[in-house]
């Protein structure tokens, strides 16, 4: 959903580690325009909506009483209604499945006008995890909104700080991602500047994820032999981080990218890892929070680099997120307390 690359062919590229001189400072992102026109393409690639299993519809025959059934879409993928018996239902639009029910019933009978209208859409979910107090994955019925989902999931959880109620919440490192993909929105500005260009539609399979603002960790990423989350307790350099990670794989020509900051407006800075070793840079050290992401050799703009480091993060922490809620609520004995499908 990022959108990459630069219109120069040399602007904003990584020199390999041959060519760089020393480490720059660090560069500014600017995620925050409005993310309509990636939604839009989004949906337009959607396309219109396509049953399948767990849908129900209601079939009727127009002027027949008693024609009223519904029909849920099974797990074959099919509906079945009299007169046509069973038909393949899973993966049609609403409309492909009337032409070929009107067909079946036009055989029989000559005048006969079926009527399809859906009653439940219950093959189609999003998942909200991290600080919300009732998070899970929810059946998407109806147009469903960022916000739509955080009011679903009984909104953010709060804690008592300080002698007053806080929000456990860093929306500054909230994500959202759609078909693998981060999509990029300002939950910060969403939540607390209401900013409702940021409030956009979910889709089936998306992922939302509001992680903690007690969490101090730093992520390492990337083509490191044993890419994971480091915690952060007074001090971590960069050099201790990689070296938590295994060290570098060999797809890796060194270089190395620090992202720290919001995931709207992300800072990025370009290390070399060889030349920290001789002496020639000095190490850095750490923040919580911070994105140690090591780039493959292919990747030479830093725009790229950093959508990149930013997807990764969002499925580092996506992951951890739904493994810490599947234990939460998960009885002794490993028998679930909670559906898994909210409805």
């Amino acid at each position: 959903m990022l959108a990459g690359g630069c219109a120069s062919p040399d602007r904003g590229r990584v020199a390999p580690p041959s060519e760089a001189a020393q480490a720059p400072a660090y560069e500014r992102f600017d995620f925050t325009s409005p993310p309509a026109s990636n939604v839009v393409a989004a949906e337009a690639a959607a396309g219109p909506y396509r049953l399948g299993v767990g849908d129900v519809l209601s079939l009727s025959i127009y002027g027949e009483e008693g024609s009223t059934r519904e029909a849920p879409v099974d797990p074959n993928g099919n509906v079945a209604y009299m007169l046509v018996g069973t038909v393949p239902a899973a993966g049609r639009t609403l409309d492909e499945l009337r032409a070929d029910l009107q067909k079946r019933v036009s055989a029989t009978l000559n005048r006969g006008i079926i009527n399809v209208v859906p009653v439940r859409f219950g093959s189609q979910t999003y998942t909200i995890l991290g600080e919300l107090n009732y998070p899970g994955t929810y059946l998407l019925q109806g147009r469903t909104t960022v916000l739509d989902a955080i009011a679903k999931a009984r909104g953010i959880r709060t804690g008592y700080f300080r002698n007053s109620t806080a929000e456990m919440a860093d929306f500054q490192h909230a994500t959202l991602m759609r078909g693998g993909q981060l999509v990029p929105l300002d939950f910060d500005g969403l939540l607390h500047q209401g900013d409702n260009r940021q409030n956009v539609e979910l889709r089936n399979g998306d992922i939302v994820t509001i992680p903690s603002s007690l969490v101090r960790s730093i992520y390492v990423l990337g083509e490191v032999n044993f890419p994971r989350t480091i915690g952060f307790f007074s001090a971590v350099s960069l050099i201790q981080a990689l070296t938590e990670a295994r060290g570098l794989k060999a797809t890796s020509d060194g270089r190395i990218v620090v992202v720290r900051g919001s995931l709207s407006r992300p800072e990025a800075r370009v290390v070399n890892f060889n030349r920290i070793i001789q002496g020639k840079e000095v190490d850095i050290r750490l923040s919580p929070g911070d994105i140690v992401y090591v780039p493959p050799r292919r990747f030479a703009f830093l725009r790229e680099i950093v959508e990149a480091a930013l997807s990764a993060y969002a499925t580092t922490v996506s992951s951890d997120s739904a493994a810490q809620l599947y234990q939460n609520t998960s009885g002794s004995k490993g028998n679930s307390q909670r559906p898994l499908v909210v409805p």
